[in-house]
């Protein structure tokens, strides 16, 4: 791949995202999706958070990206199937794809992420028991496989329902990649999908991961090169390490709301900090929670400080056997200048 100068970039084994929130203004995502295409990044991922301020669709920054871009990849990060039917995330994505690729081209460059969402996000639309999620995703997945076949597609679920619809036929085949956390989505992944996409914040937990992959293979009777291990990890460099740590801190503390106790007793989170970091983040306080996030915080949740603390962080995540890195926000003090740090002095060293 080539940096932004266009000199050629060290061939990697692994591969290389960026993560673009679709609450970000559609201009500014477009523009660091394009400084990634050209920076050699081979992936964008677009998470899905539901309605949130001030406004939120992923399949329009797909779009918008898709019809600014060339080359690089496109993804959901993740769709689930409760809050977007299965026959309307196919709908999408096919329209993306064309538009992604021109529509005279076959090329495919657009991936589906799908999972069964979190908690927070599907309570959102007043979803609160969702029994039987893991079986439900597979229906969800094989009802996508079978329309982007062209296929009618009839199925009822406790979580959706597709009466007779039929979509065109994709050209060239979508990728399907499942985002899971659990040992049974993991495992579901493993057996059936094209990729699977983590959020093992913490390195040494991506072991666990993997040994349900792992089991998941076996299911399907397919072998580790079947399918794409992608994990991702919210980073901020700079050359000064105090604001490259400093920028981290806001989305750290979310990282810090969301851990489970155990997790937190483990690894000596202060759990006082901890608690008041989550009645804040409630409260929508982000910058009087961001103020508790402390270093043992930063050092266990994030890729941060300079250049050089990053490739040692990033060779940790790569250690136990990921395909792929997908770097998150924030980037750094300045995402567009940390962007290139990443590609040119982070990405050259893995």
């Amino acid at each position: 791949m080539r940096d932004a100068t266009g000199e050629t970039m060290p061939k990697s084994k692994h591969t290389f995202g960026v993560s673009i929130d679709p609450t970000w203004d559609l201009g500014y995502s477009i523009s660091l999706a394009k400084l990634a295409e050209r920076l050699g990044f081979s992936n964008i991922w677009v998470p899905d958070s539901g309605p949130t301020p001030p406004f939120s669709d992923a399949a329009v920054t797909l779009a918008g990206i898709a019809g600014s871009t060339k080359k690089i990849k496109l993804g959901s990060a993740i769709f689930n199937f409760y809050t977007r039917n299965p026959a309307l995330i196919a709908s999408s994505l096919l329209a993306i794809s064309n538009l992604a690729s021109g529509s005279r081209s076959s090329r495919q460059r657009v991936v589906l992420g799908i999972g069964i969402g979190s908690s927070y996000n599907v309570a959102k639309f007043g979803i609160f028991d969702r029994s039987g999620m893991i079986d439900q995703l597979r229906e969800a997945i094989e009802s996508i496989t079978e329309l982007f076949e062209g296929k009618e597609v009839s199925v009822r679920t406790d979580a959706f329902a597709i009466e007779r619809v039929m979509l065109s036929k994709s050209k060239g085949e979508i990728p399907i990649y499942v985002g899971a956390s659990s040992p049974k989505g993991l495992r579901l992944a493993g057996a059936i999908a094209d990729g699977v996409i983590l959020t093992n914040r913490i390195a040494s937990q991506i072991e666990e991961s993997m040994k349900h992959i792992t089991l998941g293979l076996a299911d399907g009777s397919r072998s580790r090169k079947d399918i794409d291990i992608v994990n991702s990890v919210v980073v901020s460099v700079s050359e000064n390490k105090a604001k490259a740590r400093n920028a981290a801190k806001a989305t750290c503390a979310y990282l810090v709301a969301w851990l489970d106790d155990g997790t937190a007793a483990k690894y000596n989170i202060d759990q006082n900090a901890r608690k008041k970091i989550s009645e804040l983040i409630a409260a929508g306080d982000e910058k009087s929670a961001s103020n508790l996030v402390d270093d043992r915080m930063l050092d266990l949740l994030t890729v941060c400080g300079t250049p050089q603390d990053c490739v040692e962080k990033c060779r940790e995540h790569l250690s136990y056997g990921v395909d792929q890195i997908a770097f998150c926000e924030p980037f750094g003090p300045d995402a567009f200048r940390a962007l290139t740090q990443i590609a040119r002095r982070i990405i050259q060293k893995l």
